[in-house]
This record gives C-alpha cells, sequence and structure tokens, in this order.
C-alpha cells in the first residue's frame, strides 16, 4: 500500500509543470516591472520639465517686481480716494437729511422742493410751535450766521491730474 501511494504521489509530481505555472507569474512580474521603468522615466522628464517652466517663470515674474510695486501703490491710492469719496457723500447727506428736516420736506416732487422753502420762511415768522417729534430728528444745522455753510468735499486736483 504505501509503495502503492508512493507511486501515485510519484506520478501527480511527475503531472505538475512548475514551468507552466511560474511562468506565467514571472512574465507578468517582468511586464510590471518594464512598465514601472516607463513611469520612472516620464515622472523624470515630467520634473525636468516642470524644474524649467518654474525657473523661467519665476525669472518673468522677478522682472515685473517694479510693475507690481507701481500697481500696488495706484491701488492704494485708488483705495483711499474711494474712502474719501464715500465720507464726502455721507457727510453730503447729513446735510441733506438736516436741511430736509430745517424745511420740513418729506415730498419729493418738483412742487413741493420749489414751494414749500418759501412758505415755510412766510410760516416761520408766525411763531408755530415745533413739533417734538421734529425737535429730536434735528441735530445741529447748516446755517450759521443765518447763512447756509456747505460741506467741504474733496477737490478733484487733489487726486486727478
Amino acid at each position: 500500500m504505501v509503495e502503492k501511494a508512493s507511486a501515485d504521489y510519484a506520478k501527480l509530481f511527475q503531472s505538475i509543470s512548475v514551468d507552466k505555472e511560474v511562468d506565467p507569474i514571472c512574465m507578468n512580474i517582468e511586464d510590471m516591472l518594464a512598465r514601472l521603468d516607463e513611469l520612472e522615466t516620464l515622472l523624470a522628464n515630467v520634473k525636468a520639465e516642470n524644474n524649467i517652466i518654474v525657473d523661467q517663470h519665476t525669472n518673468n515674474i522677478v522682472g515685473f517686481v517694479e510693475e507690481f510695486r507701481v500697481l500696488k501703490e495706484r491701488i492704494d491710492k485708488l483705495e483711499h480716494f474711494v474712502d474719501v469719496v464715500n465720507n464726502n457723500v455721507n457727510e453730503v447727506e447729513k446735510s441733506l437729511d438736516i436741511a430736509e428736516n430745517e424745511l420740513n420736506i418729506n415730498e419729493y416732487s418738483l412742487k413741493n422742493l420749489i414751494f414749500k422753502p418759501l412758505r415755510s420762511k412766510s410760516k416761520s415768522s408766525n411763531s408755530v410751535p415745533l413739533d417734538n417729534s421734529n425737535v429730536e430728528t434735528i441735530i445741529s444745522s447748516n446755517m450759521k450766521n443765518n447763512e447756509f455753510q456747505p460741506i467741504k468735499i474733496f477737490k478733484t486736483d487733489d487726486y486727478f491730474k
């Protein structure tokens, strides 16, 4: 029985071809190594081209430093100008609100804008008591010595040449 089992095992080992099973695996490994070499070469080329491009563009960008500085200064001046104009517009709006409150203007039709100030001067001489709601909204006046004092705003000559 041992002889029969050993003969069967001998046939089994003889029928198994290691080359048939290992060769395809070795071929796949060799193919993968070849592709890995190709990828490594491709990455090295990309890295070299990338370094060349970065060096060229970095030098070009460094060449524009002075233009960038001038542009930055112009942008800063423009931002300052916008702030000045914004502050001036806010002051003019405050002055306009004060004037509207002084003249009791709450309608913006052309007729009321023209004739209401004339009527309010004649009514003011009749000594009409002020309404409490109007007193608390009037904070200051645009009038000094019975004369309108305009808000001082920027001069374009200071900003544009």
